[in-house]
């Protein structure tokens, strides 16, 4: 197995749990069949242990994060490639319900959105987001966690290049004495 592709798994990676643990290695039992037959495509357990190894070894980037909400007309300068690249930041993107609080239908949907950077790249970042239409330089500077359980910062201070991550999932926020909005099934499904 390469360090370019990390291998094919059955099983989806595992949110909570640290990058070392969160590849699925195949039961010894499964494969090779009795005739001796494994799918080709499937690495074997020591090659998955050795990318583990491997990986394990990457150098980590220190990033630091901060958090703001959007509308889905502010996102198209900020998400395209070029710009992630050359002003050195990534992304991690929350879409909201329609019906969520700072959220609407077509462009005034909501999204929730964390910005990623090292913190050498900070006032680069700052001045380039200020000039895309998102000042985020007001919004609290977090501290990213080396041991992150979030898979999506593992992949970012791992990865060299800048990334995007856009979850499948729609929340909907709420305040404390709120309860989620019960819609009909045919809200669910635009």
């Amino acid at each position: 197995v390469s360090l370019g592709s990390p291998p094919t798994l059955r099983e989806p990676l595992a949110p909570r749990m640290p990058l070392a643990a969160s590849w699925a290695l195949v039961e010894p039992q499964l494969y090779p069949a009795a005739d001796g037959w494994a799918p080709p495509a499937l690495p074997a357990n020591e090659d998955l242990l050795k990318y583990r190894e491997e990986i394990e070894d990457w150098p980590k980037k220190t990033l630091v994060k901060r958090f703001c909400l959007l509308r889905a007309r502010d996102l198209g300068p900020i998400t395209k490639p070029e710009n992630l690249e050359e002003y050195r930041y990534s992304l991690s993107c929350i879409p909201l319900t329609p019906w969520s609080r700072f959220s609407g239908e077509g462009d005034e949907r909501g999204w929730m959105v964390w910005f990623y950077y090292e913190p050498q790249d900070e006032q680069k970042v700052l001045t380039a987001l200020e000039n895309l239409g998102v000042g985020i330089s007001r919004k609290e500077r977090m501290a990213v966690d080396p041991d992150s359980p979030n898979e999506d910062e593992r992949i970012m201070m791992t990865c060299p290049q800048q990334t995007h991550h856009v979850s499948a999932w729609e929340h909907e926020l709420l305040f404390d004495d709120e309860h989620p909005k019960k819609m009909p099934d045919h809200e669910y499904w635009k």
